[in-house]
């Protein structure tokens, strides 16, 4: 079968929706399909199958995203698609996969982490109506045969958002690379790699990854933090803009020697050896692989209720999942549980990791595909 997969930006070094849909290619184009790729933004060069720009003679961003919205699908057709598969907002797709959400509903839950200039900003934004706008009518449309969810977080999300048949929407759960994060890199390097990254052997760290600091629920845990037993460390790796005003925060509330910034870091598998456990608070997260990476290198980790990983948790983890990660006291008791039991819980941690397999993935996705 000829299928197409649409993003707006491809990047074959990406992460996120941009790695997802180049898993997606691999898989259906190791099953036998011809695949071809389409995107408004094509960054860096790609072999494996063809990848086209859409070209949009739109000028400013909201008008751009219109014009690759209306026209994507159709250039698609044009050139011989079978069936054609979105990763992004755009109009008469066949399939749908949704790793974000519906947008009104990241519209609602920003007005948790925004500033009141920030939620003005947004809410009289031409670029995020637009978007409603497409997404509802993407949603609805007569051609759309299978919507994919990453988690049963955004199934249920798109089902009250839309009113979509029930039987429209399947979860789609990603996998894991149980080769790269794996409990054993822990035993035989920890203890260096605590001493490159300059952690003391003998405490508690805790890490905490991820871009976007503020949905991600990080100024929540640093507050937290005080409350913190004994000499735990908070190790934070990813970027943000308004980094320093975390850093400040810290010393600020006396802890800036037990929160220690990385940056953005690579190599994730390393931090997880030299870590005891994983914390991700967020606010609004479909999904959040790095805890099942984080789960896959042994590591136990508490996500808040509004992340969809939380769903992937073992039941000895339920107890640790966060309901509201704005709640300093809820939070603070379940990073002192996760501290307390993070030896107990390694081994638990990788077997629930083990259920994801890439595997399991490429299986499921090509029934969905191919019953679509």
């Amino acid at each position: 079968m000829r299928i197409a997969l649409i993003g707006r930006r491809f990047d074959p070094s990406g992460g996120g929706t941009e790695r997802d849909l180049i898993v997606t290619a691999r898989i259906l184009a190791q099953a036998g399909h011809e695949i071809r790729i389409y995107a408004e933004d094509v960054r860096g060069a790609w072999t494996e199958s063809p990848v086209a720009r859409v070209r949009t003679a739109a000028v400013g961003r909201s008008l751009r995203f219109l014009g690759f919205a209306a026209k994507a699908s159709a250039v698609a057709r044009r050139e011989g698609a079978e069936l054609v598969v979105s990763f992004a907002r755009v109009l008469e797709a066949d399939i749908l996969r949704s790793g974000g959400s519906a947008h009104e509903s990241y519209l609602a839950a920003a007005r948790a982490w925004q500033s009141s200039l920030g939620r003005a900003a947004m809410r009289l934004s031409p670029y995020e109506r637009i978007q409603v706008m497409v997404e509802r009518r993407s949603f609805r449309a007569s051609r759309l045969r299978r919507v994919i969810a990453v988690s049963q977080l955004v199934r249920d999300d798109l089902i009250d958002r839309f009113g979509l048949d029930p039987a429209l929407p399947a979860v789609l759960y990603n996998g894991v690379d149980l080769e790269r994060f794996q409990p054993q890199l822990r035993d035989s390097r920890g203890a260096s790699i605590r001493t490159e990254l300059g952690l003391p052997q003998d405490a508690p760290v805790v890490t905490f990854v991820g871009n976007g600091f503020a949905r991600k629920g990080l100024g929540f845990l640093i507050r937290a933090w005080k409350d913190v037993v004994g000499r735990a460390l908070l190790v934070v790796a990813g970027t943000d803009g308004a980094a320093a005003r975390y850093r400040r925060l810290a010393r600020r509330l006396g802890i800036g020697e037990r929160v220690r910034f990385l940056g953005a870091y690579g190599q994730i598998e390393q931090l997880f050896a030299a870590a005891d456990a994983l914390v991700l608070p967020s606010l609004f997260e479909p999904f959040g692989n790095v805890v099942l990476e984080a789960m896959a290198a042994g590591l136990p980790a508490s996500c808040s209720a509004a992340c969809g990983a939380a769903e992937a948790l073992p039941a000895a983890m339920k107890d640790l999942v966060v309901r509201d990660p704005t709640d300093l006291s809820e939070l603070t008791t379940r990073v002192n549980t996760l501290i307390e039991r993070s030896a107990d819980l390694r081994r638990v941690a990788r077997a629930a990791a083990e259920r994801f397999t890439w595997t399991e993935h490429a299986e499921r996705l090509q029934r969905l595909i191919m019953n679509s």
